[in-house]
Order: structure tokens, then sequence, then C-alpha cells
């Protein structure tokens, strides 16, 4: 492709019976004028693609960026989900240990009380059965000085 500069010092031989010169010169002249009107919108052409294909690279590599983040934030996602089900069985878990063990404590210290009741009751009876005897015998003792 020859440039706007090379077509205009384009020169012809001269050559017996040829063209006229004048009017060659002219027509070679219009054609540089939109040849190089064509050679400068081109380069424009050339340079605003560039731009945007340097625009469609970096938008690309952003829409990878996003791609990659919104993978990322739905793998934490999917991540918290399970920690938090993890989390929850966990609490559920110690609750029910908790509970059983409260369980186990109060049916121990409910059956430290019914010993304690029937320890009581034995103590009771044994009392009562001294306090008879003391009774009875003071009747006894009573029925004697009359």
């Amino acid at each position: 492709m020859y440039t706007p500069i090379e077509l205009e010092n384009i020169n012809f031989k001269k050559v017996a019976f040829g063209y006229d010169k004048d009017e060659v010169m002219e027509f070679v002249e219009t054609i540089y004028k939109d040849y190089d009107k064509l050679y400068k919108d081109n380069l424009t052409l050339k340079d605003k693609n560039n731009m945007l294909s340097d625009a469609i690279r970096e938008y690309k590599s952003m829409e990878d960026a996003l791609r990659d983040t919104v993978v990322t934030a739905h793998s934490i996602s999917d991540e918290i989900k399970k920690n938090a089900h993890k989390e929850a069985e966990n609490i559920v878990a110690e609750a029910n240990i908790k509970k059983d063990e409260m369980i186990n404590q109060a049916n121990q210290e409910l059956e430290a009380i019914r010993t304690q009741i029937a320890s009581l009751k034995q103590e009771f009876n044994i009392y009562k059965s001294k306090i008879r005897s003391l009774i009875q015998s003071q009747i006894e003792i009573l029925e004697l000085d009359q």
C-alpha cells in the first residue's frame, strides 16, 4: 500500500505519445488527496480499533474477575451455611448433653432426698418407739404409786 507521500512523489516516465502530463498530475493529486484522507481515516480507525480492543480485553478481564468473585462468594456462602449448620448441630448437641446432665443431677438429688426422707421416717419411728416406751414406763411408775 502506498503512503500519501509516496503517491505525491510518484514520477512517471516521459514517453512520446504518452498522456498529458498536466492531466496525469491533476489526476494523481486528486487521488493523493482522496488517498491521504482514506489513509488518515484508516490510521484513526486502527487507533480506535486498538483502543476498543484494549477496552474489550479490560472488560473481559473485569468480567472474569467478577465471575471469579461471584464463584468465590458462592463458595464462601456455602461454607458459611455449612459451618452455621454444624454450629447449630453442636449447640443442639451441647444443649442435649446439658439437659441430660441436669436430669441426672436432679435424679441424684431426688434420690438423695428420698433417702433422707426414708432415714427421717426411720428416725421418727425410732423416737416414736422411745417416746412410747418412755410414756409406758411412766404410766407403769404412776400405777405403782397408787
